[in-house]
C-alpha cells in the first residue's frame, strides 16, 4: 500500500511555484495559489511534485483542485 501524500495550496507569492518536504517519511508538498492563473507556474509546480516522489495521478488531481 502506497502513502498518500499531503498535498495543500497557499499563497506564496510570485516566485515560489511549489516547495516539497517529508513529514514522518509522509511526502508533503504546498502549491501556490498563482497556478490558477500563471500556466508556467502550474508546469513548474507539476515537477516539483513529481521530483518529490508524488505519483501523477496525485500530482494532477492536487493541481487541478487548487485551479477550480
Amino acid at each position: 500500500m502506497s502513502v498518500q501524500p499531503i498535498v495543500i495550496s497557499a499563497a506564496l507569492g510570485p516566485r515560489v511555484a511549489a516547495f516539497t518536504c517529508r513529514i514522518d517519511g509522509r511526502p508533503a508538498a504546498v502549491v501556490n495559489t498563482r497556478i490558477r492563473v500563471n500556466p508556467a507556474m502550474h508546469t513548474q509546480a507539476a515537477m516539483a511534485l513529481l521530483c518529490a516522489g508524488v505519483d501523477a495521478a496525485h500530482t494532477m488531481g492536487a493541481l487541478d483542485g487548487v485551479r477550480s
